[in-house]
């Protein structure tokens, strides 16, 4: 199978990102992902674009948000792009799993934000980050399940 495409672009409201995880979630169904494993890339793609919305683009609405969904014989990935502001290039290396490290019968040791990138990172084979001529990009790889 070569490389198939498919780009889907919202705008930067936060209202929009649901159809974005309703797309993923249905190409996860057609891919033969688990109700769990979709769900779990439906997130990573959530928590991706609330991102690039409430930090690149300061939660201000009128800019593009970019999700190009490429299907390969092995895997799929998920680009996540945006025109906003960048993101340092080594927070992707700072988060480490360790964040997710709390005692749940501790409701005060629970973190209330900053788990996206730890979250996409624990669930992605392989994650990556570029700015290119005034596009930043965040590339999110997961392995297709295998048939049996």
């Amino acid at each position: 199978m070569s490389e198939r495409q498919i780009k889907l672009t919202i705008d930067s409201c936060l209202h929009n990102v649901f159809l974005i995880g309703l797309a993923m979630n249905r190409i996860c169904s057609y891919l033969g992902f688990s109700e769990l494993d979709a769900y779990q890339l439906e997130l990573c793609v959530v928590e991706a674009i609330n991102n690039v919305i409430i930090h690149a683009y300061g939660k201000e609405a009128g800019h593009e948000v970019e999700v190009i969904f490429s299907l390969h014989q092995d895997k799929l990935v998920i680009d996540v792009c945006d025109a906003g502001k960048t993101m340092a290039h080594d927070v992707l290396e700072k988060k480490n799993l360790s964040s997710l490290d709390f005692d749940p019968e501790d409701l005060g040791s629970i973190p209330e934000g900053g788990m996206g990138l730890v979250i996409i990172k624990e669930i992605m084979d392989s994650t990556g980050y570029k700015t290119e001529n005034g596009k930043n990009c965040l590339t999110m790889t997961k392995k297709l399940p295998s048939k049996t």
